[in-house]
C-alpha cells in the first residue's frame, strides 16, 4: 500500500495535495484497528450530509474545479437491488462464481467558457447504464469474523445518455473492464472498506465524438479540425475508503487516469494525459431499520466501487 501512495504522490504534481492528505487522513485510522465482532447493516438508512470533489471537466481537460454538493444517503440492501455506499446494482444473475447485474456512472455537465473548448457549445451531463458481468477470483477471512477481502474481475457496458438538448440522447457505449480488490472490515460500532480496481477503458466512435471531435465550424489558429475515432480511451486506477457506523457514514476516494495511448490523444481538446480526481463527503444517519440486510453468498463481492470505475 505505501508503494500506491508514493505512486499516486508522484503523479499528483503540484495539485491535489491538500485533498489527498485529508482523504490519507481519513484512510490512516483504518490501518490502526484490530479485528473484532462483525458490523451488521441494517436494511435501510437515510441520512444527509455534504461532499467535495476536485476534478477535471472532462477526462484530458487541465482545468481543475471544486465542487461542493449537498450529499443525501440512501441505503437499500435487498436481495436483488441494491443502493448503498458502494453503488447502486441489480443482481439479475448469481451462479457459483459468475455474477450479472448492472452498473451506473456518468458525467457532470461541461461549460466551454474558456480552455481547449472555449467557444464550443457546452456539454450536457452523461449518465450511463448497463449490463456488468462479474467473475469472482478469491476470498480469504469471512464476514462473521469480521474481516474479509475478495478479488474480482468486472466487465461492464454502459450505454451513455446525455440529459439536456435533446431531453435524451444517446452518446454511444463504454466498455471498461477492470480487477477489484476490496477488504472489508465489521468493527463493533462501525464498518470499515477499502476498495482498489485497475483496469483499461474503451469507447465508441459516438463517445469519444462526443468530448474530442472539433468541426470545421469551431477550428481557429489554436484549434484545428479533429475526427474522435473508436477504441482505447486509456486506463483507471481507484483507491476509495468508505466507513459507516450506527450514527455517520464517510468516504473518499482517489482516482488517477493515463489518457497516453488513447485513440483520441492527439485531439485539441486533450489538454493532460495523467491526472488525480479527489472526494471526500460525510452524511448523517438519521434514520435506519432493525432488520439487518441478507448475507449472500460472496457478500463482499457485490461491492461495486462507491465511485463508479
Amino acid at each position: 500500500m505505501m508503494r500506491l501512495w508514493i505512486l499516486i504522490k508522484q503523479r499528483a504534481g503540484n495539485y491535489g495535495r491538500i485533498q489527498l492528505a485529508t482523504g490519507l487522513c481519513l484512510l490512516s485510522g483504518l490501518l490502526l484497528s484490530l479485528p473484532a465482532p462483525a458490523y451488521h447493516l441494517p436494511k435501510w438508512e437515510f441520512g444527509l450530509g455534504v461532499g467535495v470533489l476536485r476534478i477535471p471537466a472532462y477526462r484530458g481537460a487541465s482545468g481543475r474545479k471544486n465542487i461542493w454538493l449537498p450529499m443525501p444517503y440512501m441505503a437499500y440492501r435487498g436481495d436483488r437491488f441494491k443502493v448503498d455506499e458502494e453503488g447502486m446494482r441489480g443482481e439479475l444473475l448469481q451462479k457459483n462464481r459468475v455474477h450479472l447485474d448492472f452498473s451506473v456512472a456518468g458525467s457532470l455537465p461541461v461549460a466551454s467558457d474558456g480552455g481547449a473548448r472555449k467557444g464550443m457549445p457546452d456539454l450536457d451531463p452523461i449518465g450511463e447504464i448497463g449490463p456488468s458481468l462479474k467473475f469472482f477470483l478469491g476470498q480469504q477471512g469471512y464476514r462473521h469474523k469480521g474481516w474479509e477481502q475478495q478479488w474480482w474481475l468486472h466487465m461492464p457496458l454502459r450505454a451513455a445518455l446525455s440529459v439536456g438538448n435533446p431531453l435524451i440522447g444517446h452518446q454511444g457505449w463504454v466498455f471498461s473492464p477492470y480487477f477489484n480488490w476490496v477488504w472489508v472490515k465489521g468493527a463493533t460500532h462501525a464498518r470499515w472498506r477499502w476498495n482498489l480496481s485497475a483496469g483499461p477503458i474503451f469507447a465508441s466512435r459516438e463517445y469519444h465524438d462526443y468530448f474530442y471531435t472539433v468541426s470545421t465550424r469551431y477550428v481557429d489558429s489554436d484549434r484545428p479540425a479533429y475526427d474522435a475515432t473508436a477504441g482505447y480511451s486509456g486506463r483507471r486506477m481507484t483507491l476509495g475508503l468508505s466507513v459507516n457506523s450506527k450514527k455517520w457514514f464517510a468516504g473518499a476516494f482517489v482516482r488517477y487516469d493515463d489518457l497516453r495511448g488513447a485513440v483520441f490523444e492527439d485531439s485539441p481538446l486533450v489538454e493532460t494525459r495523467r491526472y488525480l480526481a479527489v472526494g471526500v463527503g460525510v452524511s448523517r444517519v438519521f434514520m435506519q431499520s432493525s432488520e439487518h440486510a441478507p448475507h449472500a453468498p460472496h457478500a463482499a463481492g457485490t461491492l461495486n466501487p462507491a465511485i463508479p470505475y
